[in-house]
This record gives structure tokens, sequence and C-alpha cells, in this order.
């Protein structure tokens, strides 16, 4: 490689720091119209330390009661962790793919870190804060709560007011709900990534001016409207609303790009080949365009003549007319006397075609079609507005075609089902991960009275269902929970709250029917994906996935030396200090690894 630089091409230091804090704090940093670098301050102390931001929060737009405490709520630390459900999983040990039960917020949280930009898209249908959707902002407001709230800053009378809007549908209650989620959701894109995100009229401007800060407006990609259905609704109060919104943002706007469509049959019948070219089906565009500069006339070898219709311009100059007439790309109709277009041969353009912002209903699917194929796939009704899986297939295809998918609101299933059936399509490998709340079903609802008690039942339902349907490529899925983990709960306890249950379960060990549960969390731990496969190489006690050794039990050295010594993948060492007795094996591990190549940089203890 040259080490010779273009100087001219080469960015100033103002502009790599700029891109350096562009992409951590997209809604602290701009350019003004005079190109000149500016830092809002409040909104980069806000990123850092929301404690010491002044932010005014009794204005319109982005400026709600609560927003400082929303996002110190996607921050905190999280004291749960994942339990592994293979009872309720499918073919646990060779697929990819991973099913969630639990708030989301919690699974962000604990995922963020082992799948830290590694999803291609995000697409989530979040509530959509209406009358019908069931929304209430709920996240459960407790003494703590308001001692945090307490040392943000906030007055006695702003804290008050975010106490009361727990449980009501207010737009301060959607956006402290969304804020945390949607900040999280960004670190999990790649460079090249995009999320798709639903939402309808009640709060689309809101989530708009969102997005606009956590993700920067110079990063949206644009708004999808979807025809969802194609009735009139006469009983609407003013209007048949037929359509919803579909906001898409990149992780990098300048990075990420779109896979082309392929064309429809529709699409194709307009390339012909009247002539016999040689070069192929072709279709035609006319030579005048909208605009230009210069105009001109010109007479063909054939007699005939042509200028461009009065008000518009020549497509080409006048000496590439010529070479296309020469070339033969000029077609003047059957007869050779009409008003000459240029040919456009399919061989000669782009494999494929852009997407259109309006999805019909014909092309992508209806929420009844939804709903209808659902109920077909299910044997009953269980959803009201469920999405069409044409309508994730599309984005599917825009975005993917061997990656991982993140939906964190799975709600029926949708986005895993089309994963799944548009693998079986294209061949192609996706991967989802999906998170759903087990919210109960309403009482007297279709649902309940099918047995499903929770949403999640219907998720993970429709999921299996799907999957032995299509019968072709990953159809499993493995399954997680999200629980308490009670020692840390205790260890937030202060010595009075302390009480001689909390030091029983302090003082026990797991056991090893656990063992599972352990490993899975120090998978998320060690940034692991939740799909790694582990070998067992010691019974419940030494374990081997990707490229670290787990050590849950008591063993020797000698044992570990053996155990490992032809494993050359291996790099790290991870040790679970709870389940450890031997201090002697503990003092004597690092030495011991030595053997084996692995520096002492890559022994960790955990627990």
């Amino acid at each position: 490689m040259s080490l010779e630089k273009n100087v001219i091409e080469e960015q100033s230091i103002n502009d790599v720091n700029y891109e350096l804090l562009k992409k951590q704090f997209p809604n602290a940093v701009s350019i003004d119209e005079n190109g000149k670098y500016v830092i809002d301050p409040q909104q980069l102390q806000l990123s850092l330390d929301p404690s010491l931001a002044q932010i005014k929060e009794d204005g319109y737009g982005l400026n709600w009661v609560g927003k400082k405490e929303a996002y110190h709520n996607a921050f905190t630390k999280n004291y749960k962790v994942l339990k592994p459900l293979k009872e309720i999983s499918k073919n646990w040990d060779e697929t990819e793919n991973i099913l969630i039960k639990g708030d989301n917020l919690d699974a962000l949280k604990i995922l963020r870190q082992n799948y830290y930009e590694s999803i291609k898209m995000i697409y989530i249908d979040p509530p959509y804060n209406t009358k019908n959707d069931g929304f209430v902002y709920n996240d459960d407001f407790t003494t703590s709560t308001e001692q945090t709230l307490e040392e943000l800053g906030y007055d006695k009378e702003y804290i008050d007011y975010i106490e009361n809007i727990q449980g009501a549908k207010t737009h301060s209650g959607w956006l402290s709900f969304m804020y945390p989620r949607l900040l999280l959701a960004k670190d999990f894109l790649k460079d090249d990534g995009v999320i798709f995100i639903s939402i309808d009229d009640n709060e689309n401007a809101q989530l708009k001016l969102l997005c606009d800060e956590i993700y920067g407006d110079d990063n949206f990609v644009g708004e999808y409207i979807w025809n969802k259905k194609n009735v009139v609704q006469n009983d609407a109060t003013h209007m048949s609303i037929n359509h919803e919104y579909i906001l898409v943002y990149a992780k990098n706007f300048n990075i990420f790009r779109f896979n082309l469509l392929e064309r429809t049959e529709e699409q194709l019948k307009r390339y012909q080949n009247p002539d016999n070219d040689p070069r192929g089906l072709w279709t035609s565009v006319a030579l005048q365009a909208k605009s230009g500069s210069n105009t001109y006339s010109i007479e063909f070898d054939n007699g005939v003549q042509w200028e461009p219709v009065k008000g518009t311009y020549p497509r080409l100059s006048k000496d590439s007319l010529i070479k296309a007439y020469n070339d033969n790309r000029l077609w003047f109709g059957k007869d050779g006397k009409n008003v000459p277009r240029l040919k456009k041969f399919l061989s000669e353009v782009k494999e494929g075609v852009l997407s259109s912002s309006l999805l019909l209903a014909d092309d992508v699917g209806s929420t009844q079609l939804a709903k209808e194929n659902l109920k077909k796939l299910m044997n009953n009704n269980l959803f009201d507005t469920p999405k069409p899986i044409g309508l994730i297939s599309k984005f599917l295809q825009l975005a993917t075609k061997n990656d991982l998918i993140l939906d964190f609101f799975a709600g029926s299933g949708t986005t895993a089902h089309a994963v799944m059936d548009l693998n079986a399509q294209d061949n192609g490998n996706r991967k989802y991960i999906c998170v759903q709340w087990a919210e109960g079903t309403p009482e007297n609802s279709e649902a309940k009275k099918a047995g499903y008690e929770t949403i999640f039942d219907i998720t993970k339902a429709r999921i299996d269902k799907a999957g032995e349907q299509l019968a072709k490529g990953d159809i499993g899925f493995r399954t997680f929970e999200i629980v308490e983990d009670q020692k840390q709960k205790i260890y937030q306890k202060s010595l009075e709250e302390v009480n001689q249950e909390d030091l029983l379960v302090m003082m026990e060990k797991p056991d090893i029917s656990s063992n599972e549960e352990i490993l899975y969390n120090l998978f998320v731990a060690e940034a692991l994906p939740l799909s790694t496969k582990h070998q067992e190489l010691i019974k419940d006690k030494l374990y081997l996935a990707s490229n670290v050794a787990f050590i849950l039990g008591d063993i020797t050295s000698d044992e570990l030396v053996e155990a490992l010594k032809d494993k050359k993948e291996c790099e790290y060492i991870t040790v679970y200090s709870p389940n450890i007795s031997n201090d002697k094996f503990t003092l004597e591990i690092e030495s011991n690894i030595s053997k084996l190549g692995i520096k002492s940089d890559k022994l960790r203890f955990r627990g």
C-alpha cells in the first residue's frame, strides 16, 4: 500500500472529530448554515450525565416532563438474568434463532453487550398509544424512583407529575416509554444497519422528532405509507384512515444501502424487442427532459427531424444523440418515421428496482389479509391488527440476505414468520431475535378462550406452527425467559432491609441443574451470541464455547490442561467463582494456563 496521501482529499482533524462525535452523539453536534461545527452542550450533557443537564421539559415536541428520567432509565444497571427454557424451544442444538420472554427494556439491557453493532435490521411495531391498543405507561413508580428523580434534579411538582402519568395515556408517558428502548436499540445496529418502526397518526410526529434526536435527522432514510385496507370505513367520524406509516432510519446514511428489488412480471413486460436487436430486450424513453440549458434541432439520415417539445430540453447532447443513432439506440416506430425514442436495454440497467415509498395492500398485504392468514394458521382469530407477512418480507428483501434481525415488540410473531418464509423462498440465511412480554390476554377474548394466557404464548405458538408449515431451513428457536437474579436483588438492599431468608439465599451454591443457566449468562458477559454452540469437556464443570473455556465447578489444574491441550481455538478462560471451593486451584490457574499459551490477561473471574 502506498504511503502517499492526497492532501486535498484527506480529512482534516476537525472533520474526523466531527464524524466521531456525530456517531456517538448525533443529537449533540451539527453543522450550521455557514458550514461551522456546532455543539449543543446540554444535549451532550444529557448523554453523559442527565442530572447536570439543563433541559427544558415543559415545552413542545421533545421537551417533555420525565425526559431525563427516561434517559437515565436506559442505562441503569440491570439485575435480571436469562433462564434457558429448553422444554418450550425447538431444535435447540441446531437453531440460531432466539425467542425471549420478558420485558423488552430488560432484554435490550441484557443483550446490549453481546449483540453490540451486530444487528443488520430492526423492525418494531410498538404500541400506538391509541384508545384501542391498551397501552398505558406503567413502568413501576417506587420510592427508589422518587429518590432517583430527586438526584436528577427534579422539583417536587415535576416528581408528582411523573408519578401521575404512571398508568395514564399521555404523549409524555409514551415518549418516556419509547425513549430508553430506542436509545438502546441504536447500539445493536451495524454501521450499515437500519431500523423500521410502524406507527400511526397518533404518535407519528413525536416519533419522528424522537428518532431525529437519537439517530440523527441526517440518517433519516424516509417514511413508507402502507395502505393497510382497501375498504372505506363509513362509521369513521371524519374520514376513513386507510394507512399507517413506517419510519426508516439508518445507523449511518452514507454507508447504508437498500438492496434492489426484483422486477415484477408487469415491469418485465415493458421490455420487448420488436426490431430483433442483438442486445436483447429493451424499453424506450423520450429524448427530452424537463430541465437543461441548451437546446437544438436535428435531422437524422433517415429524414426524420427532431427537436424537444417547447418548454423541455434535449436529454442528450447533439454529439451523444448522433452517436446513439449510429449505434441503433434510437427507435423510430415500426414504420421508421415516428418521433424517435431512446432505447434502454434490460441487460444494461440495474439488476433490480428501487422501492416505492407507497406500499399497496395488493402488493404487501392488508390487515384483513394478515388476520385471515393468522386465523388459518392458528385455527382461531387471536389478533385484531397483525401485520401481514408480505409487509415485513418487503423490508427484509430491502435490507438483508444472510443477516440477524431484531424485533423487540414481537406481538403475533410476524417478523419471525417472515424471516423463515423468505429464507425458504430465496435460500437466505437470516436469523431472528424476537422479544415479547408475557402480557395477559384480555378476559373473554378469543385468545383466552383458546387457552393462550399471554401474548407470548401466541407469539411462540405462531412461530412453531409457521415453521411446521414451511418445513424448510432453520425453523427452530432457543427460548429464554428474563428472571430476577435473587442474589443481585438482595445486594441492592440496605443492611436494615436484609432478613434471615435473604442470608440463606446468599449462602446457597447453585445446584448442578442450574449450570446451563449460569453458562448462558456467562455467554452474555463474554459477548457471545445466545445461539453459540458449546462442548461439555468435563461433565458439569468445564465447557468450551467459541474461543472461551468456562469453568463452572471444581477441577484440578491437570484436568484443565489435559482437557484444553488440543483445543487450539481456546483463547480465553472464564471462571465462575461462586462454584469454585478449591483456593489452591484459583491461586495456581494463572501459571497453569500459561502451559496452554494463554496469557493472564485472557483470564476472567465472574460471579
